[in-house]
This record gives C-alpha cells, structure tokens and sequence, in this order.
C-alpha cells in the first residue's frame, strides 16, 4: 500500500507566496513555536504592524471538496479532488482514477496483448464497463487512436484540480457514456483568492532499470479588478519522464492431452492410456525497458462583471505524451510445434504430473518437421527441438492532444442563468513498431514451483539427450557440435523474420452548446433545465496492419541462412553458406538479461545467451530495412515467378500499393460526424420537517448523429462475371434470375430476404453460384452485390 503524506502549504489572502517541500515548512513552524519569548519582547511599534493571515491546508480540506460535489450532485458521482497545487495523489490520471470505488484500470499495454504489462495503468473501467467517456472541463475531448475517448495516461496529473466519475447520466451530461463519465478539471484563476506562485520538483528512481527521472511543475495565477471588471490569469505548466524495466516469463500453451504408461504424453509400441492430462508446447520469457515523457501546458483567461452576472472563462491545454520500449524476448514458436506434431518428452526420460492432471516437471521436446537443408550441402537444421523466436522490438509512440475552450455565463435575473460554450479540439497519435526475430533450436527443461517462478532450462537438441558423431549428413545435422557447440554461436542462429506497424491518425472536433436554466422559488419543483448541443467531428484513422514477413525458413530455398553466412543479397543455388557479401554479426549481438527476474528465477539462457537485432529500430529504421531486405534475398528472390509483389517480408513503405507514407488504401479510414442534440430536464427536491432531504430530476435527451465513414476493401485477383454471362436468357420452366439467384444467393448472405429458406450445403468444391464457375468462395458476398441478376450456370449443382 502506497502512503500518501499530505502536502501543507501557506495560503495568503490577496497576496503571494512560493510553494515548498513540506519539511521546509515543518521547520518554519517549529522554529516559531519554540521562540515565544523573542515574540514577547517586540515592540510595539512592531505589534501595531499589519499581520496577514496564514491559513495551512491538508488532506481533509480535498475530503471535504469531494464529498460535497457527491453530496450535491443530482447523479451518482464520486471526485478526486486536488486542493494543494500539483498534488494529486498519484502521477497518472489513470492511477488516480483507480482510488474511485466501482473503477478498475488495466495493467497491460493493450486489452488483448497479456504479454506486456504497463508500467502506468492504460485504460478505465467502470463497473466492469469499457466504454467510459471522457470529458475537459465538462467538454467532450478525445485521443486521436482509433477511438473516441482521451487516453487519460497522457494526460499530466499535474495539471490537474480534480476528477470527477459519474456513473449514472443525466439528460444535461454529453451523450456516450454507457459506463460512465470521466471529467478532468483543471484550474483557473478565480479558484485562488489572490496571486498564487507555486513550483515543485521530484524525482524516481527506477531501482531496476537503475535511472533517476525528473519531475518538474510550475503554476503561476493572478487575478486584478479594473472598472472594467476583474480579470484573472493562470499558466501553469508540467514536465515528467519515467523509466523503468519489467522481466516475464510463462510457459506456454498447455493443452489437453494423454498420458501414456511408458511416461509420455506420444504412444511408443505397447502403451496403454493412463491418464487425461495438461501439458505445455514451450516456454517464454523476456526483458522489457520502458520509457514515458509527458509535457503538458495549461492556460485560462478569466473575466468577471462588477456587478457579478456574467463571467467568462478561455481555457488552452496542450498534452503532448511519448512512450517508448524496448523488448528483448525468447519464445518458443508454439504454432511451428503443433504443427509438426506437438511437443513429447526428450527421448529417455519421463514426465511429471500433479493429482490434478497438471504438468509439473519434465525436459520438453518436439520434431522439426521438414528441413529443406537435409539434402543439400549445409545439412544444418536439427531433427528435433522446439524453435524458438529470438526478438527484438521497439516502439515508439506520440500522442499530441490540444483542447481550446470558451465559455460565458451570464445570470440577467436571480431566476435565470445562460451558459454559452464553445470548443475546439486537435489531436494527432503517431506510432511505430518493428521487431525482428532470430531464431535457434533447443529442449526445454521446466520444473514448476506451485507460487514461485518456474525454472526454465533451455538445453541443446539432442535426439536421445547425447550428440551424434560424423560429418553432418541429414540423419545426423551439424547443429550444435564440435566447435560450435554454444548457443552464442553464429553458427546456430539465423534471422528468421521481420514485423513493422505504423500509425498517423489525427482528428479534430468543433463543439457549440448553449444552455438555460430557470429555478422556482416552491416546493418539490426547483428548477428546469434545457439546451442544445451540435458537435462536427473530422477523424482520419491510418493503421496498418502488422506487416509480418519470413526473411529465412527451414523449410524452403535450401534452409535458413545462418548468422555464420556472408549476405550479399543473391540466394546460393546450391544452399551452401553465401561467400562474399556483409557479416550478419555487424548487426547481431548477445543479450544475457543481466539480473534476470532480480534473480528469483536463473535466466533460461543460462551461460549461453542468444543473438539478437543489435540496433534501436526506431532510431535507424532504413538500417534495419536495409538489413532484413538483404537478408530476405539471399534466402530467395523477392518476387516469385510471375507475381507482382514480393514474397519475403518488405518495409510498409514497399508494398504494392502502399502511398508515400507506406499505407495501403484499405489502411487509411476517413470518419465524418455531425451530432445535434436537445434536452430538457426538471430538477424537483423537498427538505422534510424531520431533517430528510428528497431530490432528484427527471429529464429527456434528443440525439441525432450522421455519421460518414470511408474505406476500402480488398480482394485477390480473380475473374468477376461479365456482361455477356449475365445476359444469357433464362431456360423455360426455370425462376428468373432475379427472384432465385437473388433469394438463393445474396438475400439470405446478406441478410435482406429473411423468409429465404434455408440453403443446403454449399458444394465442396470452391466456387460460387455466382456467373462464372471459377469464382472462388470469398467472392460470394461480392459476386451478390455485382452479379445479383445473372443465370446459375446449369452444370452447377443447386440447393433450395
């Protein structure tokens, strides 16, 4: 549990001061209280001197704040309220938020990646919801990143004077939060009675990574009356970094399986079934350095009228948030075991199981399935053993949110209040990612210690657990022997493939809103409340896929091109080692994990680490492009005999189609968004002789949304019907075209004929009933809506 001191600092009325640490603080008032005769023997010249008031604030004063704004709220709301400047309880708004009952956070980077955890909390919650809106100031603001809410872990809690969670909505709150509401709020000039200058400074130590980061934020706040009114200003900015490190492992994909008396969850002659088990393919683990910077800027003009009806308030906030990582992981490729027939026992030993049927100890294996290089002069490739992918990733990833607001209130009678309010909002996310896997062979030793980290072993490929002798013959592979026999080796590592993903999505909002608000001096009826909403929203979503790509395989082109092979970008016919070009070690090296899992589990590396991508990607991006692209091409040419596209992984940027930011059609998603909204809500409450107060509202809301979305779809090349097939002439005796293709082919697919009957199994082989026999299969939903009127051919089978 984190402990939390209170910040107490001097408060003084229309006048200023500089915000310290609290033990400078605490000295002060104790050095006055302990010099009470010094104080005694002033004059009284001095006595008669104006003294201003000192009024010292804590904790308890945020607790009464938040609980008043519940108390007086007409929903279910709970607020984190920041009375010291600077000093909500935690550095992120996300973790702040965790402090709220009903309200979780997530601790991975992303909902579906539980690979990486996060080293701030990255996403909110409510009451087991997700689709949580989030509010500046009362004003619907969004991240840029394919959604339409603010990345709250971007924002500095700095800035911020408090957070407010509403659960339940009110016809008068934004419509969208189906979860709930998040509204962030940040200070103005007329919070504070007079000219405020605050600054404050931190620093963390990441005792794992072993970096000390900073932490700076400044405010400064003055408010002056003119004859004209009184004005007010704020500025107020925030600098934070943060690094840290995180170390993982798992073992990986347990499946259900048999067991076998001779100990093995693989049948041998004799073997009978002994037991239904668990058991895993492989293990993980990996290494993970994590990078956060935030800047944030915030400003706010106030305006106030002498006779105090009418105010107006500009606000400015500019989040700008980077996140970088780095990643070094081992993981054994689970689908390449199961495909080529799931992991065994190493030969001559047996496995362990608890009562439950849970595996618990045991060295793993698995065959290698086809080798390509078994028959060429390199017979390197071993017969057995789990492949691994040795990756190194990095990202890197820029959220800039600017929010402009205006808002002018004005209460021409006692009754009646106006609220008009407008704002402006730009947002741009900008992302890359890209990684690049070698990979090697080995056994995996696994022992399982109920709540303590697995130990994990990693040993050489053996068949039978022993190496075999002789020159390297495809029954006996060269992996792992004589001089080599050291998984550092380049002789035993080859780059197997290459991923980049990239994004640049941007948007911007324009909101108006205008509200009234008449209250009744009564009974039960205290007010009523309506208004208008228009908001026009421009997103344009870029974000392309994971463009993974093979660089060098077992199973083709004559095997892998090893680490231990010249690369001068032209495949060797014969598959032997390349002799003239660049070294791949120029660009490889090896990764330890120094204090691994601060040594609560030994690194499953052991004294022979792997080789992996030596080169921050993101920092020398055409290096690695280069690299990988001639890596590729010693394995086999780009493009494939009469393709127009490559076949080996190429860069975003190189693919067919792709534009001069290296995506492709269907990656870039244009978005246009127009909401008009009215509502009207009564407020009624009572206070009862006995004490009890009774309120609450009733209220409706009006919502229309025209939403326009762009994109493209995709297909492979084929052969679409043409205008000849779609004419031939309907035989006697047959339905129209029509009525039974229509009905019988795309009503039903696409959901617009629901008293078609239902079809029979479609034919096995892989064409349509669409014109042309050769349509494939997945041009069935496109051959309905460009085809709908032509004849089935007669020679196809039919289903009614």
């Amino acid at each position: 549990m984190r402990v939390v001191t209170p910040a107490i600092r001097p408060a003084f009325t229309r006048g200023s001061f500089l915000k310290g640490g609290v033990s400078l603080i605490a000295v002060a008032a104790v050095s006055a209280a302990a010099l009470p005769a010094l104080a005694q023997e002033q004059t009284d010249e001095t006595q008669a001197s104006e003294v201003e008031e000192v009024v010292v604030t804590g904790i308890r004063s945020s607790l009464r704040s938040s609980q008043a704004i519940k108390q007086n709220s007409d929903v279910f709301v709970d607020s984190i309220t920041s009375e010291d400047i600077g000093a909500l309880p935690d550095r992120s708004v996300t973790e702040a938020l965790q402090r709220v009952p009903g309200v979780a956070i997530d601790r991975f980077a992303a909902g579906v990646d539980p690979d990486h955890f996060s080293v701030e909390g990255s996403g909110v919650v409510v009451r087991g919801l997700t689709f949580v809106r989030s509010e500046l100031n009362g004003r619907d603001t969004f991240t840029a990143n394919n959604g339409r809410s603010l990345s709250f872990a971007d924002v500095p809690a700095e800035l911020m004077g408090g957070v407010d969670v509403f659960k339940n909505p009110s016809a008068d709150l934004i419509e969208g939060g189906i979860a709930g509401t998040v509204n962030l709020r940040t200070r103005v000039p007329f919070d504070s009675p007079g000219r405020v200058v605050a600054f404050s400074s931190e620093a963390s130590y990441g005792d794992f990574v072993e970096e000390v980061t900073p932490t700076f934020s400044g405010l400064i706040s003055d408010r002056w009356e003119t004859s004209f009114g009184e004005f007010g200003l704020m500025l107020n900015a925030v600098y934070s970094q943060l690094k840290s490190r995180g170390d993982g492992q798992q073992i990986s994909n347990y499946g259900p399986r048999t067991l076998y008396s001779n100990g093995d969850v693989v049948p041998s002659d004799g073997a009978t079934e002994v037991a239904d088990v668990w058991f895993p393919r492989g293990a993980a683990f990996r290494s993970q350095t994590f990078d956060r910077e935030r800047r944030g800027y915030a400003a706010a003009g106030q305006w106030r009228s002498n006779d105090r009806t009418m105010i107006a308030t500009a606000q400015f906030l500019r989040s700008d948030a980077t996140q970088a990582w780095t990643e070094h992981a081992m993981e054994i490729a689970t689908d390449n075991v199961t495909s080529n027939g799931d992991s065994q026992a190493q030969g001559g030993t047996t496995l362990d199981f608890g009562e439950d049927g849970l595996f618990t100890n045991g060295v793993i294996t698995g065959t290698t399935g086809w080798r390509a290089d078994q028959n060429g002069p390199d017979p390197r490739t071993p017969i057995n053993g789990l492949q691994s992918n040795n990756q190194r990733r990095d990202v890197y990833q820029q959220s800039v949110t600017t929010d402009y607001g205006f808002n002018f209130k004005w209460t021409p009678t006692d009754r009646l209040s106006l609220n008009f309010d407008y704002q402006h909002v730009d947002s741009e996310l900008d992302n890359l990612d890209a990684a690049l896997w070698n990979s090697t062979y080995q056994n995996a030793a696994i022992e399982i210690r109920g709540s303590d980290v697995p130990v994990v072993t990693f040993l050489p490929p053996f068949l039978n657990g022993t190496p075999c002798e002789g020159p390297a013959t495809a029954a006996c592979p060269g992996y792992y022997r004589g001089d080599n026999a050291n998984f550092s080796s380049p002789y035993n590592s080859f780059s197997r493939a290459a991923m980049d993903h990239k994004e640049m999505s941007e948007g911007q909002s324009d909101a108006f809103r205008i509200d009234a608000d008449y209250s009744f001096d009564q009974d039960w009826v205290r007010s009523i409340r309506f208004g208008a909403r228009y908001n026009k929203r421009d997103q344009v979503a870029r974000f392309t896929t994971y463009n993974w790509g093979v660089l060098s395989e077992q199973w083709g082109d004559n095997g892998p091109v090893w680490l231990s092979d010249l690369v001068d970008g032209v495949p060797q016919a014969d598959g032997a080692p390349g002799t003239t070009g660049f070294n791949p070690m120029d660009y490889n090296e090896v990764f330890s994990f120094e204090n691994f899992m601060r040594g609560q589990a030994p690194v499953p590396t052991g004294d022979q680490p792997r080789l992996f991508y030596n080169q921050n990607i993101i920092d020398n991006y055409q290096a690695y492009a280069d690299y990988a692209l001639a890596y590729g091409d010693e394995w086999r040419s780009r493009n494939a005999a009469g393709a127009a596209c490559p076949q080996n992984w190429v860069p975003l940027g190189l693919r067919c189609d792709a534009d001069a930011d290296g995506f492709l059609p269907q990656e870039v998603n244009p978005i246009q968004e127009d909401t008009t909204a009215f509502y009207v809500m009564l407020r009624y409450g009572k206070e009862f002789d006995n004490g009890w107060n009774l309120s609450g509202n009733y209220g409706i809301r009006y919502v229309k949304t025209e939403r326009a979305a762009q994109g493209f779809t995709a297909f492979n090349l084929g052969t679409f019907p043409t205008e000849e097939t779609c004419l031939e002439p309907v035989p006697p005796g047959r339905r129209s075209a029509r009525s039974a293709h229509w009905r019988r082919t795309c009503g039903r697919a696409r959901g617009t004929s629901p008293t078609a009957p239902a079809r029979r199994r479609r034919p096995k082989s892989n064409t349509t009933t669409s014109c042309r026999a050769s349509t494939p299969s997945w041009r069935w939903a496109t051959a309905c809506s460009s085809a709908w009127a032509c004849r089935r051919p007669s020679r196809r089978r039919t289903w009614v």
